[in-house]
């Protein structure tokens, strides 16, 4: 009777899995054809394939097809591959090139879509988000079609597996890719975690809640909206209630109403103050938990600690980066995490990441802002140098360690040496990933540059180039090579901790003289007493060379001096800027000089700013700015800017169905990728659902036109770019078509923050050749607006009709624009 009972469990275990086993699809054969796309960071991009996609309602590759020649001066044509016996298709025609496949559905059906190794993936012609990394994250649900289904996959680093899965369940946890906070020995308070919910449902889901269970006491959380087929990571609340150092199990359970449809169990480890630990916190660029690492000081009577913002290196993480160091005695190492490990190379959403979370840390510990240090390893050696640069007046001195020091050096991004008028528009969107432009910054502080010799990562001329440039102006550098060190040898170096002891920022009435620079006063605004506000020539670079004295006592005692402090300015590119003069004495009198123009200034009390601006070439004293409406720091573009402060996407429905099926499938692939590259999560929304004051103060992000997208008359009504099925208006010029595009950003009239970004087209040949987003790669960069036509991917620059910048009062009247 047992080996009955035995026999029956084994067939039935066999059954089960074999009829699993035939549920799972695996796509084994398909054709391949390698890469002839100029692939450098810009959103000006040609792919030959991709606009075949486009243009073509029934793309379907055919075996010898010639695609284009690619950089070897070879024709690529598609030819046959079959996956290895590892289910992937593995060959260098799948670093940049495409692959393709169908598949013939019995029914029409939802499934799993596992795939990873692609940049994205075209679900019979709709795109959803990639895994450029190999991370096995993405779980597409997908509609099928009864009969043939086409993918079209952009391949990134040589191999890409894909499968079907069956759905088991139509909302369910996913284990993989959990963010978490440590809990700590000495505390009782809430925290935040987060946790993916696969929807593969064709319902929207808005009445889903997690009951976390943390020692017995358990919290409820209402779910974020997830649209249908697809997956999103949401935030949940915590207690943190253990005082021993171990690992537990938090059990979470799903709910929809009172029905329970999922639960799982999230472990997490309890740490002690004098361990590296995890803290988790919400962030206002798009409402994701985000988190960082800290390593606190080993002496717990410190005041006013310092603070060491260390910037972690490709495929590390926040985790690893503060695991790599010991405990300081006189101050706090906090280490955040890009957002990802790849993330944004520091730049992007990755330096708005550290600015983040160098302003939680310092309200959160108390650290001395005149005692802040930055350092970094590899990418993180690049972060240094960049964010170093772009808030100058953050640090008191640099470390980076084996660290590239710009896109142009290192990662093969193209910079032109004549470019024509419309090229140079984009040049000037990414000015700030110019890290050599900005150099000049760094004489804010000391910098320690460290580098090994045999660097087979990021060779050493990194290291020795920048060197070179820093001794023609800079007098507090220190340089030490390691001799026969390769990329990685450790960051915890006694050395450059006792170099930043040295140095400190000094207060500002003892500055006798400073440079400032950057792209533009929204990307970086302040430095030691000036505000940059407005530019002349938007995303021109700008900024002013600043020095102070008073008088020394021997022209006191002589008595020749009627001034008691002068400070000089000379401006770049500047028409609005801000003089703090909190640092003179009340009863100074100070005489202010800008570009050879001299202005007396008594300093009336303590909290006195002074505001300049430019009118017919002089330099005038104004009153404060009032109109919030204009370009300034807090909201200046270029397009970029718009998808932060809690963005959300909102997708249309008033136009025909192709076009409200495209709306909402961009939506989804930009959430998607944003999740992927940037650990986010994005509420999207129709514009049916949109109100302005329940989402108040949050940037939105258009998906459509003015006649498909209802939200945009109340968005954009006044905006002087309008597109609507046929046209684009941008200001007094008329473009009519239906193959137009356009990306474009305006502000959000009832917010002095928020902005409108405009994903458009006027037909679906122009919504089609909208859909790329490559403004999510680092160091590419979008003006304020860019009208183009599916060419753009055959023809480049060509395909552009239209880019530039609005004036800082937001009109095209008085902004840069250049028309083909």
């Amino acid at each position: 009777m047992l080996k009955f009972k035995l026999l029956l469990c084994v067939l039935t275990f066999m059954i089960l899995h074999n009829s699993f086993a035939q549920d799972t699809i695996s796509l084994k054969k398909g054709l391949v054809v390698g890469a002839v796309d100029i692939s450098s960071r810009s959103v000006v991009n040609t792919d030959p394939v991709f606009y075949q996609l486009i243009t073509n309602n029934d793309f379907k590759p055919q075996l010898n097809d010639s695609v284009g020649v690619n950089r070897h001066g070879d024709t690529e044509r598609w030819d046959t591959i079959s996956a290895n016996a590892e289910g992937l298709f593995k060959t260098p025609k799948l670093r940049g090139g495409y692959l393709f496949q169908t598949y013939n559905s019995p029914e029409e059906c939802i499934r799993i879509l596992e795939i990873s190794g692609h940049r994205e993936v075209f679900v019979n012609g709709s795109p959803r988000g990639g895994d450029i990394y190999n991370k096995h994250l993405t779980f597409h649900p997908v509609q099928l079609k009864k009969g043939k289904n086409t993918f079209l996959v952009k391949g990134s680093r040589g191999q890409v597996k894909i499968q079907l899965f069956p759905v088991e369940k139509n909302i369910s946890f996913m284990q993989r890719d959990l963010t978490t906070p440590d809990f700590i020995t000495t505390e009782d308070n809430e925290k935040v975690g987060a946790v993916r919910i696969l929807n593969a449902s064709s319902q929207t889901q808005k009445s889903l809640k997690i009951v976390a269970e943390s020692n017995g006491i358990k919290i409820e959380t209402n779910v974020s909206t997830i649209v249908p087929l697809t997956m999103r990571k949401v935030a949940y609340w915590v207690k943190d209630a253990y005082t021993r150092k171990d690992t537990v199990d938090v059990n979470l359970k799903l709910y929809d109403g009172n029905e329970l449809l999922d639960e799982t169990t999230v472990r997490y480890k309890v740490r002690a103050k004098d361990q590296f630990y995890v803290r988790t916190f919400i962030s206002d660029m798009d409402g994701s938990v985000q988190y960082f690492a800290v390593r606190e000081s080993n002496v717990d009577t410190l005041t006013n600690p310092a603070m060491f913002l260390s910037l972690h290196g490709a495929a590390v993480e926040a985790r690893g980066q503060s695991a790599a160091y010991q405990p300081k005695e006189w101050g706090h190492i906090i280490c955040p995490t890009n957002r990802r490990d790849y993330g944004f190379d520091w730049e992007d959403w990755g330096r708005w990441d550290a600015m983040e979370v160098q302003k939680i840390a310092e309200n959160m510990y108390g650290t001395d802002p005149e005692k802040t240090y930055l350092t970094g390893h590899s990418m993180g050696g690049h972060g240094t140098w960049q964010i170093g640069a772009t808030f100058p007046g953050k640090w008191a001195a640099l470390s980076p360690m084996s660290g590239w020091y710009s896109f142009f050096s290192y990662s093969n991004k193209e910079k032109l040496e004549e470019p024509d008028p419309l090229q140079k528009m984009f040049e000037r969107a990414s000015h700030s990933s110019h890290t050599l432009e900005l150099s000049r910054n760094y004489l804010h502080h000391g910098i320690y540059i460290q580098h090994g010799d045999s660097d087979h990562v990021v060779p050493v001329g990194q290291a020795r180039f920048m060197r070179e440039h820093l001794s023609a102006f800079h007098p507090d550098f220190a340089y030490y090579e390691h001799p026969g060190r390769k990329h990685w040898f450790g960051i915890d170096f006694p050395m450059i901790f006792d170099y930043f002891k040295w140095h400190s920022i000094p207060e500002n009435e003892k500055v006798k003289t400073f440079e400032f620079r950057t792209a533009s006063p929204g990307v970086s605004a302040s430095s030691r007493f000036i505000t940059l506000y407005q530019q002349d020539k938007p995303f021109e670079f700008c900024g002013v060379k600043v020095s102070q004295r008073i008088p020394t006592e021997k022209e006191i005692k002589q008595g020749i001096v009627l001034k008691t402090r002068w400070i000089d300015i000379e401006t770049e590119n500047l028409s609005k800027f801000k003089l703090d003069i909190t640092h003179c004495a009340p009863s100074d009198t100070v005489e202010i000089r800008i570009d050879q123009t001299s202005f007396e200034h008594a300093v009336a009390d303590v909290g006195e700013v002074v505001w300049f601006e430019k009118e017919n070439d002089n330099w005038r004293i104004r009153q404060a700015p009032t109109n919030t409406f204009e370009k300034n720091p807090v909201r200046y573009g270029n397009f970029k800017d718009g998808f932060r402060n809690n963005m959300i996407f909102v997708y249309s429905t008033k136009g025909t169905e192709a076009e409200n099926k495209w709306s909402f499938n961009k939506a989804r692939f930009d959430a998607e990728t944003f999740y992927y590259r940037g650990n986010g999560s994005i509420d999207i929304i129709s514009d049916k659902e949109f109100k302005a004051s329940k989402y108040k103060d949050r940037s939105v992000i258009l998906y459509g036109n003015a006649s498909t997208n209802a939200a945009w008359k109340t968005l954009l009504k006044d905006c002087p770019v309008q597109v609507k099925n046929g046209e684009v208006i941008v200001g007094d010029k008329l473009l009519k078509g239906n193959s137009l595009s356009a990306y474009f950003i305006y502000p959000r009239m009832d917010s002095e923050k928020a902005s409108v970004v405009a994903i458009s087209g006027t037909g679906m040949e122009g919504f089609k050749a909208a859909s790329p987003n490559r403004y999510f790669v680092s160091g590419v960069g979008i003006p304020d607006l860019m009208v183009f036509t599916p060419s753009l991917y055959n023809n480049g620059i060509k395909g552009v009709k239209a880019a530039g910048y609005f004036g800082n009062d937001w009109s095209v009247e008085k902004g840069d624009i250049v028309w083909k």
